[in-house]
């Protein structure tokens, strides 16, 4: 009987190996992509905007920072969102809690947006600011383009 559970388990084992290495490999893939996003990102702001070395060390942390609480935001109103649209005896209240919160989302992505402006203010031109609005535009569309020619 222990030679037995002993082989189940050692089987088991291989056969998870490779799911477990394969997660592990598109984790580190979605790691290395996003990597590579970020850095032509900056890459593309650095010429759009024309910004200076001591520039892009000042609005680069800025703007991660900027990204990763909007990023933050938008999942957990996302994840109020499937819960209450997963959830079948949701009544008319949660409904529209739910569509409350998403709504209310859009509204604080605007308001970390401009308190980041301000930040960006202390640093860049007023045409610099304008810029890099305009580059975060043409950037997205970039990212669209790319993704449709594959």
């Amino acid at each position: 009987m222990i030679r037995k559970s002993t082989l189940i388990s050692f089987l088991i084992a291989i056969i998870l190996a490779p799911c477990a290495l394969s997660a592990q490999s598109t984790a580190a893939q979605r790691a290395r992509w996003m990597e590579q996003i970020r850095k032509t990102k900056f890459e593309f702001f650095t010429k759009e905007v024309n910004l200076s070395k001591e520039q892009q060390n000042q609005l680069f942390p800025l703007y991660e920072e900027m990204e990763k609480t909007i990023y933050k935001m938008n999942r957990e109103a996302e994840a109020l969102m499937k819960k209450t649209a997963a959830d079948t005896n949701a009544s008319e209240t949660e409904f529209e809690a739910a569509a409350t919160a998403m709504a209310k989302t859009t509204l604080q992505q605007g308001e970390i947006e401009l308190d980041y402006f301000n930040k960006f203010s202390k640093f860049l031109s007023k045409k610099q600011l304008f810029l890099l609005k305009q580059a975060e535009e043409k950037f997205t569309q970039y990212l669209l383009k790319q993704r449709r020619s594959k």
